[in-house]
């Protein structure tokens, strides 16, 4: 599967002042991450510097070259931002959810293919894999150690719990 070169990264919310700032709700692991990235682009392709990044709470505040007017700013709002898969810094290891959707499910000792990963939820303490079987069941992994044996290039390899994809677990 071909990775796409640009990722949404956050979401233009509000303005902030009179000098063209703009309030975003990031859409990363981390608001931190916007103070390590130097250009953002709208879908058009539109490019911006940025400068002045502010977190504030769960939100970020920064500024966009030539967004030099609360006006401007305006109608940049409920606009996404994307960045350069390259720019977004990630950890060792970690892996992109958009990467993630679509990659098979498959038994990490055995090879058995379980289904493919449908959807990634991500309530407060750990992100829940929603793997979709080939009888069209949906069944929730979570994304621990104990369950998630490793992610590779071919698939999302998984140490099952006996009976788990036998209709026994719980469906979304």
């Amino acid at each position: 599967m071909e990775k796409k070169a640009f990722l949404e990264i956050a979401k233009i919310i509000n303005t902030h002042g009179v000098r063209g700032a703009v309030k975003l709700d990031p859409w990363c692991d981390s608001p931190q991450t916007l103070k390590k990235i130097k250009t953002l682009y709208l879908e058009n392709g539109t490019a911006f510097d940025v400068s002045d990044v502010k977190i504030m709470g769960a939100f970020v505040v920064l500024s966009l070259s030539g967004v030099t007017t609360v006006e401007d700013a305006v109608r940049l709002k409920n606009k996404i931002l994307l960045a350069k898969r390259e720019d977004i810094p990630i950890e060792k290891g970690a892996h992109f959810i958009c990467d993630l959707i679509g990659m098979p499910v498959v038994d990490a000792v055995t090879g058995k293919h379980y289904g493919t990963l449908d959807e990634v939820m991500q309530p407060a303490l750990q992100e829940i894999y929603v793997v979709k079987t080939e009888s069209g069941a949906r069944v929730m992994l979570p994304n621990v150690p104990a369950f998630i044996a490793g992610i590779d290039d071919e698939a999302i390899r998984i140490t099952p719990i006996e009976g788990f994809f036998d209709g026994e677990a719980a469906e979304v």
